[in-house]
């Protein structure tokens, strides 16, 4: 099965989910919570740059998903576009209360990439991350956005133009421009 016959399974399952909890099933509901909260958590985590905050607004998404799921109409838009939109609403919400902008430590995101075997690992596995962490910050708002949509949370072009709105062509663009200056840092570190 291809990524697109994945998707599409993806969005009918979702889609029955969401039937059922409009009809008042809260199993249902607690089952598309499962699916994506740990993927919803790490996108809001890389934005906020603060756990508890990221656990905060993690849960109003699937609050105003809950909330909202008797309007729910299924238009074909990927589960993970639809929540990660929600999120990045409730983020921006945020940010415009708190009246500060601020990007995320990417631990959370990277915690399965490398394993962990001793502390020697370990101290490598933050160096890294902390180099990726300064590198990411001096990388335009929409390119940190693109990068992090694209490889923490891995979403394809099409889904990151549902989630902001931009063309693919923008997306593609933006994702070329961050990855050229993440390398041009990541070479001038060396």
């Amino acid at each position: 099965m291809n990524t697109e016959d994945n998707q599409k399974t993806d969005e009918k399952n979702f889609a029955e989910l969401m039937e059922k909890a409009q009809n008042g099933d809260t199993a249902a509901f607690g089952e598309i919570y499962d699916a994506y909260f740990t993927k919803v958590f790490r996108y809001i985590y890389t934005r906020t740059k603060n756990k508890a905050e990221a656990e905060d607004l993690t849960h109003n998404v699937f609050l105003k998903v809950f909330e909202s799921a008797s309007r729910f109409k299924n238009i074909g838009v990927s589960p993970l576009a639809y929540f990660f939109t929600v999120a990045r609403n409730t983020v921006i919400n945020a940010w415009r209360k708190k009246k500060e902008y601020l990007f995320a430590e990417p631990e959370i995101a990277f915690e399965n990439v490398v394993s962990i075997e001793n502390l020697t690992v370990e101290a490598e596995r933050k160096e890294t991350v902390e180099e990726i962490k300064l590198a990411l910050e001096n990388l335009t708002d929409d390119q940190q956005e693109i990068i992090t949509l694209k490889f923490l949370s891995e979403l394809s072009n099409k889904e990151i133009s549902d989630i902001t709105g931009k063309s693919e062509e923008a997306i593609r663009q933006l994702q070329f421009r961050g990855l050229k200056a993440l390398k041009t840092q990541f070479k001038n570190h060396e």
